[in-house]
C-alpha cells in the first residue's frame, strides 16, 4: 500500500512530519493543495519544510493546483473574479475546499495510481474526531494519526518547538471569510487591496454584504486605514472553519 501524505502547510500537518520523520515513517508523496490565494507565510514554511526534508532524505513537498478542462491552471481567487462573487465558504457551502483542495490530490493520484491501494495520511488533531470520514474512493483510505496519537493543537505546536522550526501559523487563504478582525488587519496592504478588489467585484452575494458575511472587509479596513473605529462583533459573523484550515 502506497502512503500519502496530503499536507495544510500548517501546524497539524508539521507535526505529523515530524514524526513521520522521528520513526522513519517514509512516505511515498507529500502533497499540497495551492490555492494561489495562501498567506505568504505558508509558502514561506512550505520551502522551509522542503529544506528540512531534504536534509532528512525525506520525500520532497509537491504543490498540486486546480485545472480546468482546458489544463489551465485556476487560482480560487481568479474563480472569484470570474464568477462576480466571493469564496463560497461565506454562504456555508464548502465547495471551495472541495474544488481546489481535495479534487487536485484525488485527480492527481487517480492518474498516477489507478489501481494500487493509498493510504491518505491527513493531519486532523485530536479533538477534530468530528472531522473523521471514509474516503469515497475505494482504494484510498483516510488515516488519521494526529488522532490515533492524542495529539491535540497544543502537542503539535510543542513538537514543533522541539524541533527548532518555526512555527507555520495558520494556513488558509488571505481572503477566507473565516479570518478574524485581527488576522485581516495583519495582511500586507497589497493583499488588503486584493480582498478589497474581490468584494468591489462582487456583484451576485444576495444579502452577503461582504467577505466578512454580513460585514465588509473594505469598511474595516478602509477604517483601519483612517485609524476610525468600527463595530466588529465576531460572534455575529464568524462561521466555523472550512476544511482548508490546518
Amino acid at each position: 500500500m502506497k502512503e500519502i501524505v496530503t499536507f495544510g502547510g500548517g501546524t497539524n500537518g508539521t507535526a505529523m512530519l515530524i514524526n513521520m520523520v522521528k520513526y522513519q515513517i517514509k512516505p511515498d508523496e507529500i502533497l499540497f493543495s495551492d490555492t494561489g490565494g495562501e498567506n505568504p507565510y505558508t509558502y514561506e514554511h512550505i520551502a522551509e519544510m522542503n529544506k528540512w526534508l531534504q536534509s532528512k532524505n525525506f520525500p520532497l513537498i509537491q504543490t498540486l493546483r486546480y485545472k480546468t478542462k482546458n489544463g489551465d491552471e485556476l487560482t480560487l481567487e481568479q474563480d472569484c473574479l470570474n464568477n462576480n462573487t466571493i469564496p463560497p465558504v461565506a454562504f456555508g457551502w464548502k465547495t471551495c475546499s472541495q474544488k481546489f483542495k481535495i479534487q487536485p490530490v484525488e485527480k492527481y493520484l487517480k492518474a498516477k495510481y489507478p489501481t494500487e491501494k493509498l493510504r491518505i495520511w491527513v493531519g486532523f488533531d485530536a479533538g477534530e474526531e468530528r472531522r473523521i470520514k471514509a474516503n469515497p474512493n475505494e482504494n484510498f483510505e483516510n488515516y488519521y494519526p494526529l488522532i490515533y496519537w492524542g495529539w491535540d493543537r497544543e502537542k503539535c505546536i510543542e513538537v514543533i518547538q522541539n524541533t527548532g522550526l518555526k512555527q507555520p501559523g495558520k494556513s488558509s487563504c488571505f481572503f477566507c471569510p473565516n479570518m478574524r478582525k485581527n488576522e485581516i488587519l495583519r495582511l500586507p496592504d497589497d493583499l488588503k487591496d486584493r480582498a478589497i478588489a474581490m468584494e468591489k467585484n462582487a456583484t451576485k452575494l444576495a444579502e452577503i454584504k461582504g467577505l466578512g458575511r454580513n460585514k465588509s472587509w473594505t469598511d474595516v479596513i478602509n477604517a483601519d486605514r483612517s485609524q476610525l473605529k468600527i463595530d466588529w462583533d465576531e460572534e455575529d459573523w464568524h462561521q466555523p472553519v472550512c476544511e482548508c484550515i490546518d
